[in-house]
Parts: structure tokens; sequence; C-alpha cells
């Protein structure tokens, strides 16, 4: 079995469960019924270059997606006598409506393919050859052709001329020109990336569907392993790349664990984080060098499907480095960016994406050119003349008024080289068989070439194929480009050539309204801004911010235009996210303190919520009329707190409000903060005069009386020893209490007063 294989086979296996709840469907890429066409048809394989002699070999299949049984389902071949001779023409076709007539069917007896019984829900193969002499076209006369299958059958209304299902494509004749028709094919890897308000892929079904065989990440490498030897290029998103690299890793959350490739971060295993281990105690900061980095935490479990998509991941970068080899690989900015809106609106942003875009495929060990290449096909003229040097620009041939003359597919305005795409080519084949299948893709191709070859136009194809769903159809996409008249060159090789200059007044750049606007940016940078705040507030260095800095710029991606809401939102799910975390720094002060002098102490309290140390500081703002003293920055382990001491100085009596503020070391809050009012009720100078001359006179008095106190006590121990009598309430101390004068004599002759009864 080849090597591809058995990666599909891993694949399939790995992500069978997954799918599984997705339930029974049509094959993958099954065109939608036309006018409610109860049958759906499609082409799974065709022969690619109509034959001079011989059959036109047609296979595919055919489902019911009614509800009644159809029996006698013939699948006729049926194809346009008059071949379309050039690429506006091509253009027309491909846009007509997927049911117009445009030839009849062959129903010659024994060249076409009966069903016998078709069940709803039900799909059956078919398998039709068709000689070339019973078509309607000429097979000596260039140009292309339509073909296709028709299907006629028995159901709840019966038979009749009209079809039941139907599926058409382009078949071009042999062009007999004597050289050969270049060709460049781009396989692009792009597409939305969405991360979680906690910083996980999200989508996780989406990257299933897209991991599993026949999906869009499993179809390109199909595509490309199909090639065996075809030259082909490579334009990639490395932010697949990087959500496919998480996956790998179980899909982890968003970490602000110290970076351990830091030196002197290196996690102990054996030791636990120093800091803040007693409550209340706060280091100096001379002790923050005891600081050391904590064991790394132990992640938890993936689920099953995440472990599933790990596994998946995992085979499909290994497959993938080994189909690039040593190609470069055309680079997208980080997160197909924007380019046109950022060089409007911060171009600081493009320059972030292409350097993080260079980085993750040096990490990957993938070599790597700059790329810009809009999905759209069009830039716009300031983002072409600010885009880098040695840059590969590639723009659609719609970018231009008329698409330029040039023999190499290459031109010039702005000081750069532009290698330009067929935007008609890319936009696939005709319905109702998806635009974007492989085999409509192949066709269109072959059919544009044909038609540049007949018209003597030598300018190379460039086509970037889109993203395609059916890996089993991929996977002879390069097998059936080669044709004899077909030469196939990389696209690198194409845009290294001669380019024809034109001036910029030539581009037709109409797409200014669907660029993402100024809010889109506005959210990243918030996102962004909050990020570095908090790397600031982390006592390690962390990788934070490049962590938020890869989830902001997915959310400009181009391919955001169509719903530019969803993605500022994803932003600013990242910014809360940032700011819980800052608010998770938080102070915590008394209701209310009141001073009884002119200055006093006040205390609040640190509390570090986070799993990792922090520095800050705590910014006190008054009316004015009062100060606090400073208590300098603070260190804090996880879930630590500690006390902080301010001195309040204030002349002025009444309330005074004080706000105490939690901020990065630069002065920049972090978003918690508490008030309290303290009240100054300093005593005036009079009441302290008064209450010092009541405290002498009270000391006075003890000193007075305390000696007599202590002679009378001695004289009734005395007394008590010599067995006398002594009243208790007659001390001599008592006595002398008495002025001398209330003691005297009447004098001589006086009357004696009696005493009132």
């Amino acid at each position: 079995m080849p090597r591809s294989s058995s990666f599909r086979a891993a694949l399939a296996g790995l992500l069978m469960l997954g799918l599984a709840s997705l339930g029974a469907s049509a094959p993958a890429g099954a065109a939608a019924a036309v006018d409610g066409d109860p049958l759906v048809v499609h082409i799974d394989t065709i022969t690619p270059v109509l034959p001079r002699t011989g059959n036109v070999e047609i296979t595919g299949t055919v489902t019911n997606v009614s509800e009644d049984t159809y029996t006698r389902v013939n699948l006729h071949a049926f194809s346009s006598a008059n071949p379309i001779l050039d690429s506006g023409q091509l253009i027309e076709s491909a846009a007509s409506e997927p049911g117009a007539d445009v030839g009849p069917r062959v129903t010659v007896p024994d060249t076409f393919y009966t069903v016998d019984e078709l069940a709803p829900g039900q799909t059956a193969y078919f398998a039709d050859s068709v000689p070339v002499d019973l078509l309607e076209m000429d097979p000596t006369a260039e140009g292309v052709y339509w073909i296709g299958v028709h299907a006629l059958g028995d159901g709840a209304v019966p038979r009749d001329a009209f079809a039941d299902g139907r599926a058409r494509t382009f078949i071009p004749a042999r062009p007999s020109r004597d050289a050969a028709q270049e060709a460049s094919v781009i396989l692009s890897i792009r597409g939305r990336v969405w991360f979680t308000g906690e910083g996980k892929i999200s989508g996780l079904e989406r990257w299933e569907r897209r991991l599993a065989e026949g999906g869009s990440l499993d179809g390109v490498l199909d595509m490309a392993d199909s090639a065996d030897g075809t030259p082909y290029s490579w334009l990639v998103d490395p932010a697949v790349l990087i959500a496919l690299r998480r996956l790998e890793l179980g899909n982890p959350v968003r970490s602000i664990a110290p970076d351990p490739n830091v030196p002197g971060q290196e996690p102990s295993p054996t030791e636990t984080p120093s800091p803040e281990a007693t409550e209340g105690s706060t280091p100096t900061p001379e002790a923050d060098d005891t600081l050391t980095p904590p064991p790394p935490a132990s992640a938890p479990e993936p689920t099953a499907q995440e472990q599933t998509l790990a596994n998946a991941a995992a085979l499909w970068f290994q497959r993938f480095r080994e189909l690039v080899g040593e190609q470069p690989v055309l680079t997208l900015p980080f997160g197909d960016l924007d380019v046109s809106a950022a060089v409007r609106n911060d171009r600081t942003r493009y320059e972030q994406a292409v350097a993080r875009s260079a980085e993750v495929m040096a990490d990957r060990d993938l070599p790597s050119v700059p790329a810009v290449a809009p999905s759209s096909g069009l830039l716009s003229p300031e983002a072409i003349e600010y885009t880098a040097p040695g840059t590969v620009i590639l723009v659609g041939d719609s970018a231009f008024d008329l698409p330029p003359t040039t023999p190499n597919s290459v031109v010039k305005m702005l000081g750069h080289k532009l290698l330009v795409t067929s935007t008609a080519t890319q936009s696939g084949g005709p319905g109702p068989t998806a635009a974007n299948d492989p085999l409509a893709l192949r066709q269109r191709l072959l059919s544009e070439a044909a038609l540049r070859s007949l018209n003597g136009d030598t300018a190379p194809l460039v086509v970037t194929v889109p993203t395609v769903w059916r890996g089993e159809d991929a996977e002879a996409f390069f097998d059936e480009l080669d044709q004899p008249w077909l030469d196939i060159v990389p696209a690198e090789e194409v845009a290294a050539r001669g380019a024809v200059g034109l001036p910029s007044s030539s581009l037709n750049y109409a797409d200014e309204k669907s660029e993402l606007d100024a809010g889109s940016f506005t959210a990243a940078t918030r996102a962004t801004n909050a990020a570095k705040l908090l790397e600031q507030v982390l006592y390690f260095r962390t990788t934070i911010e490049a962590q938020v800095r890869d989830e902001a710029l997915v959310t400009l991606s181009e391919q955001h235009r169509v719903r530019p809401r969803q993605a500022v939102g994803a932003a600013s799910r990242t910014e809360q996210a940032m700011v819980d975390d800052l608010g998770s720094i938080e102070i915590e002060v008394p209701k209310a303190v009141t001073l009884f002098s002119a200055s006093g102490k006040l205390g609040a309290t640190l509390v570090n919520n986070l799993d990792q140390p922090v520095t800050v500081l705590v910014r006190p703002t008054t009316d004015g009329q009062l100060t606090l003293s400073d208590v300098g920055e603070k260190t804090l382990g996880p879930g630590a707190r500690t006390v902080l001491r301010y001195e309040a100085t204030t002349d002025q009596l009444g309330v005074h409000n004080v706000r105490l503020a939690v901020t990065s070391v630069e002065g920049a809050p972090l978003g918690s903060s508490d008030e309290l009012p303290i009240r100054a009720a300093r005593v005036s100078a009079l009441v302290y005069v008064a209450m010092a001359v009541g405290a002498l006179v009270l000391f006075g008095m003890i000193g007075y009386r305390l000696p007599g106190q202590v002679r009378a006590r001695r004289a009734e121990l005395a007394a008590a020893a010599r067995g006398e009598d002594v009243e208790a309430d007659a001390t001599p101390a008592e006595e002398s209490d008495v002025p001398t004068e209330s003691r005297r004599e009447p004098p001589s002759g006086a009357p004696l007063v009696p005493e009132r009864p």
C-alpha cells in the first residue's frame, strides 16, 4: 500500500467515531438538486480531453433525495454541438443556469447505464462509455464543449422527456499548436481559525471533518500526492498549522505559566513556589531573587474527541512535511490577514503577521517565502506599495480594468512584481456540481488552457486551487493534468520571470467597502494591550502576550469580511479574559477611618488570586487635602495576601475621600480599586491646655493628701499594738483638716447662742 494510503487509513480510523455522529448522508460534494430534482448526479471521473476517436468514459453516482422509490433509472450522456471559442464565452457558460439545455442526450442502446431500483436516500454508482461519433461535438474542431449526464426514471411521476437529475462539465478538444501551453497550480491551505474564551481551538467538529478522509485538509494532501513529480506550489496560512499543533498537544487552554525557554526560569520538579508562603508576609525588593518558577502544572486530561484530533493532527502534519520536502512554501501573513484593511487601519498588524508566519515556519522546519494572496484576488494600491520587498504578490486578473497582456503573467507596479492569476478559472466549474469540486476545477483549468493555446496567448495560466472537500476525487487531479500539450511549472518560477510595467491606475480596486473596518482592529488592539499589561504585572516572563497576539491576528482575517461582528466578538472575549485576570489582583480597605491627630495609620490588604506571582503598585488618590505615604511596589506569590500600612496626614478637619487602585509598576490601572472615607477629628489647643491643668490639679491633691493618709495608718497600727481603742472614723488627719479658728472658745462675756432645736 502506498504511504499516502496508509496515512489516510490511519486518519480514517482515528476520526471514524467523531464523524459517526454526523449520520449517513449523500456523498460529500453531491450537487444540490436543481429546482427540486429528485435525483442528484455527480461525475466522479471523465475522459479529460475529447479524443479524436474512441469513447468518452464517464463514471459517477446517482442519489435519490426524494421520498419516492425510482425504478429503471437511465443515465444518458449529453453534449453540445458547437464549441466555446474564447475565455469570455467560457465564463458566461459556467455561470449559466444548471437546467439550461446545452445539447441532446445520447439514447442509442448500450450507450447508457441503467439502475434498476433506487430507494429514498440510496446512492448507486454508474459507468458509461459513449463513442465519440455518437456525440454531437466535432472532435477535430478546436475549442471547449459541454458534456454531462442526465438521469431519467420512473417514480411518483411517470417518466417523461425532462431529466430527473443532471450533472455537467467542460471537455476541451486537443489543441493543435505545437508549443505547449504553460500552467501553474497552487494548492492552498487556509481557513478560519477560532479560539474559545479560554484560549482553546474551537469548532472541533469542523476540524474533525477537515482532517477526515475526503475533508479539505485531507483532500489537499491527496491532491498533492497525486502529482507524482508534476510541479506545483504551496500557499499556506501558518495559523492553520498553529491550530493543528495545538490540537496535537491536546488543545490546551491559554496559560500564564513562566516561559521555560527563558534562562533562569526552568521549572524545578521538586520545589514548590516560595513567594508569599506565609500569609501577610511581603518580600522586600532585595528578596525578589528568591522567587523560583513553580513546577509545571499538570494539564487536564484531554477528552476523547481531543485525543482523537491530537493523533489525527500529528499524522496530517507528518504527511504534509514529507510532501513539502525542500520545496519553498508561499507563506501568507498569519491568520490570512486582510492586508488591504491592515495597511489602511493598523500597519503594525501586517508587520506582526509577516513576522509571526516566518517564526512558525522556522519552528516547524518548513522552507518559506513570504506571500500576499487575497482570496478575492483584489489588493489595494496602498497594500501593494507597503508590502515588504521579496514578497510574492498574487492578484487576480479581475483586479484590473482589463486583464493585462503579458507574456509571463507578471506585471510590475508601485515598485513590486505581481503574479497575475486567473480569477475565472479559480471560480471552478458549472452547476449543479459544486464549483470547487476537484473534477470541476480540473476540467475548467484544462479548458482555459486549451482556449489560450487556441488564441495564441502564451502567458502561463496561474491558478490557486481553492479548498476542496472530496478527497477521493482529488487523488486523480494531477494524473489527468498530464497532457502532452500542457506544461505544468512552479508558480515561483513564473513569478521570477520578467514583468511588464503597468501604472497603478490600471488597478480596479473596488473592495474598500468590503474590508474589515477600524472597529475590528480596535477590538484586536484592546485584547493585545490587555495581554501586554498582564505580561508586565506577572513576575516571571511568560508567553501570554504572544498567545493573545495569535488570537487577535486570526480575528483580522480577510475571511471574516462576510461576518465581521463575530470576529470582533472573539477579540472582545479574549480581552475580557485578560481583564478578569488583571482584576484578580484585588485591594481590600476598611469601611472608614478616623484620625484624632494631624496624622495616623491606615491599613489595607492586597490579594493575588492568580496562580502565578505578580509585582504591582497600589496607587492612592485623595482630595488633595490629605496625603498618604508611599508603600512601594509589592511582589506577591500565588494566592498570597499582604497588609499595606500607610501614614495619613492632614491639617484640615472633616471627611476626606481616599481611593486605592491596583496598578502596574508603570502606573497602568489593573481594574481593582476601593474607596474609603477618612474623618479628621483633631481637638483644639485650648482643650489640650485645660486637660493639662486638670491633670496637674489632680496629681497635686494626690500629693497633698497622701502623706497624711500614710501617717494616720501608721498611728492606727501603733495603737493597735499597745491595745488602745482608736475610732476608725476619727483620725489625726481628719482633725488636722479642721481649721484652728473653729475650735476656739467664745470670748468672755459673750452670750451663748443656743443651738436651734
